[in-house]
């Protein structure tokens, strides 16, 4: 599965502007397919990926839409990032909210003995996550409040906002989606935190501003989402730095190319004397441990057959199916482990041989830099005759589709996991086409 550095869930389009906007400054933003209305797009601005998902209005579009996030990455940080409206008497606008603990606004189960706002069979409270209250603190220059919010299907207005205040005396703010959100992530283990700006007082004083405009909050709170996902990845702002591998990181991959290539088993790693950060970056701790058996193997098979030899081509057909089983994906701007041949033939001079030959392996006269078999405009060509091959049809191209179109093609064209290699992912190459109009 692949990872992601957060999911952001977004009620409205407005919502999800502000994030897809800095995006958009220094990256291509591809939208993802989904299965019903909701939109999602994975976004350059936090390492490995942030996916963001537009889920539409409402307790049951947000549930049903993080469902199917939470199906396609692995994530330790949930986040739903929007508007609210202020509850407490001492709410402004413009106050940032960030759930601490989320009920049910409208939920009344007291007949059987439940607490108000409490779903049967479900906890009183679901609680926020500790990472992101204990890094709030480091937020500057934001009005940022921890505290109780309520969801409801119904607007909280002055005509019932002072039975909702007596029904819940601590509430913050109240919205549409955050805490089926959270019980969303109960159900699932994972840490959750809803960053609100509040645009507008459920029952404004005679004193108090009551409105802010929609986009403006939004924003307040998609800046403070991202540095809240900066600050837990480690840094102080998202890393948009174009990644450098240290060599441990290049030797773990080819180790573990090999030992697939020769279908080795993992072997013991404790003796392994690499770096395995820069794999951190991409994989959780457990998929380090388990790469980290196959690069031991990978290793002792080396030392064992100082004459085995691996090609480029073959090196970069593994990655390709390494990625495709982790759903993984590298791109432009975005760098992957493992990384491709030709970023390791850099390091060593351009010469795959050299790389050859630094892990021990010492046969083979290796490629002659230039000789690859497709040029980039082939592939171009390839993906474009194949998308208008698909339009005349009125079908979505896809992965499969393109393998199905090359078997009835007469010329020879690159396959679909060299048209995936070449442009990082299969969606990449989709989007090549429309970068060319």
């Amino acid at each position: 599965m692949r990872t992601a550095a957060a999911i952001v869930l977004t009620a409205m389009p407005e919502e999800a502007k502000p994030f897809l906007d800095k995006a958009r400054l220094t990256q291509r933003v591809g939208e993802l397919t989904t299965p019903s209305s909701f939109k999602a797009w994975f976004l350059e601005l936090a390492s490995p990926r942030i996916l963001l998902v537009q889920t539409g209005i409402g307790q049951t579009a947000a549930a049903s839409a993080l469902t199917w996030a939470l199906g396609q990455v692995s994530t330790r940080d949930v986040f739903i990032s929007g508007t609210a409206g202020g509850l407490h008497t001492s709410v402004n606008v413009g106050d940032i909210i960030v759930g601490s603990e989320y009920r049910y606004g409208m939920a009344d189960a007291t007949a059987f003995g439940y607490e108000l706002g409490q779903v049967p069979g479900q906890p009183v409270t679901f609680t926020g996550s500790d990472r992101v209250l204990q890094a709030l603190d480091l937020v500057d220059g934001k009005n940022i409040r921890p505290g109780l919010m309520l969801s409801s299907d119904s607007f909280i207005t002055a005509k019932n906002v002072s039975a909702v205040r007596d029904a819940f005396p601590d509430a913050l703010s109240t919205d549409m989606e955050s805490t089926a959100a959270a019980q969303i992530c109960h159900a699932y283990g994972t840490g959750f935190a809803a960053v609100r700006a509040v645009s507008d007082l459920c029952g404004p004083a005679a004193d108090q501003d009551f409105h802010m405009e929609l986009d403006k909050a939004a924003s307040l709170a998609a800046d403070t989402t991202l540095a809240l996902i900066a600050l837990l990845r480690g840094g102080d702002r998202p890393d948009r730095r174009r990644r450098q591998f240290g060599l441990d990181a290049l030797y773990a991959a080819l180790y573990t190319v090999i030992a697939i290539d020769n279908e080795l088993e993992p072997s013991d790693a404790s003796g392994l004397d690499l770096d395995m950060s820069d794999l951190t970056r991409d994989l959780h701790e457990e998929q380090v441990a388990a790469f980290a058996e196959l690069i031991a193997a990978g290793k002792a098979f080396v030392a064992e057959n100082p004459h085995g030899r691996i090609t480029s081509q073959r090196y970069d057909a593994i990655r390709a199916e390494i990625l495709h089983d982790l759903n993984l994906a590298g791109g432009r701007g975005r760098q992957t482990w493992p990384p491709t041949s030709q970023t390791i033939m850099k390091r060593f001079d351009g010469y795959w041989n050299n790389a050859m030959t630094s892990i021990g392996l010492t046969s083979g006269s290796g490629r002659r830099r230039g000789g690859l078999r497709y040029s980039g405009e082939d592939y171009r060509s390839a993906i474009r005759l194949y998308h208008e091959s698909m339009t005349a049809q009125r079908k979505n191209p896809s992965y499969s589709g393109y393998q199905q179109w090359l078997a009835d093609q007469d010329k020879a064209f690159p396959s679909g996991a060299s048209i995936r290699q070449h442009f990082g992912t299969w969606a990449d190459a989709i989007l090549s086409l429309y970068e060319e109009r």
